[in-house]
């Protein structure tokens, strides 16, 4: 048999650690000399103990380790596997963040090997759902990206016209490439609390929520943007995603809230799936 000292050396832990399992009945010690108070322990129960530090290593607190080792509760090890395949979704969908960010910096490093400049905030790509709301709708053709200061101008004023409440969520949809010699047809939103009269331009709109929109804030003026879609665009293609939906920009920051271009904070929004899943709703 192992005095608690003996024990407690071998697995390099302390004394009050192995008393403290006693206490919960994790791991009770074999024999207590009533004489000395001696706590004696026997090979038959390193498995145990064993178990116990592979679940900690796992997440597990010391109280669901407990519950989990009590074979009155548990004897066919049902709750145990439960538990098992719980860690191993939560152990994947780190691995895929470990990966995810590995990507990042390998991006990165790409881009300082070709002496360009980065701005690191602007490189951060994550996965999200977009909740269904109500807009105020004008779709038009543009040639220019400067020239949705006219539509915004247009929209909001009607909307204020109207007297029309409106939250803070603004967006504009792309529905051709970004930038080209041609034209860009485009849709600018703006959320807005309450229906309202139309007009032939201005419309009610209901925005559709999408189950997965891969996203990334772009900080600064707007013309160093590709940067950015460059950066997402290429995390989708190395994460296996495909793009189902047309890209949108949301303004956090912008010439509405700021004078200042370096403050401007823009969401590049852009509805994605896993190659090979199944289609979900998007714009």
């Amino acid at each position: 048999m192992f005095r608690i000292g003996q024990l407690a050396s071998i697995y390099k832990i302390s004394g009050k650690t192995l008393r403290y399992y006693d206490e919960l009945g994790l791991l009770r010690p074999r024999y207590v000399d009533e004489a000395t108070g001696y706590r004696y322990y026997t090979p038959d129960q390193l498995p145990v103990l064993n178990e116990i530090f592979l679940l900690k290593e796992m997440g597990l607190s010391l109280k669901e380790i407990t519950y989990l080792l009590q074979e009155e509760v548990d004897k066919d090890h049902t709750l145990l596997k439960g538990v098992l395949e719980l860690k191993q979704l939560e152990l994947n969908r780190q691995i895929q963040e470990l990966s995810e960010k590995k990507q990042t910096i390998e991006l990165l490093k790409r881009k300082l090997d070709n002496n360009r400049g980065i701005q690191l905030s602007s490189f951060q790509v994550g996965i999200k759902s977009t909740p269904e709301i109500m807009t105020a709708s004008l779709r038009a053709s543009i040639n220019t990206y400067s020239t949705q200061e006219k539509l915004w101008a247009e929209l909001l004023d009607y909307l204020n016209k109207c007297r029309i409440k409106t939250g803070n969520e603004r967006y504009t949809v792309y529905y051709d490439s970004i930038y080209k010699d041609d034209e860009i047809h485009v849709e600018i939103l703006k959320r807005v609390l309450a229906p309202f009269p139309e007009t032939d331009r201005i419309k009610c709109k209901t925005q559709k929520s999408c189950e997965k929109v891969a996203f990334l804030l772009h900080t600064g003026e707007h013309e160093s943007v590709m940067d950015s879609y460059e950066a997402i665009l290429t995390w989708i293609e190395e994460n296996e995603y495909e793009i189902i939906g047309n890209i949108r920009e949301e303004f956090h920051m912008d010439d509405y809230t700021t004078d200042n271009p370096k403050e401007f904070v823009t969401e590049i929004q852009i509805p994605v799936r896993k190659r090979g899943g199944e289609s979900g709703e998007n714009h």
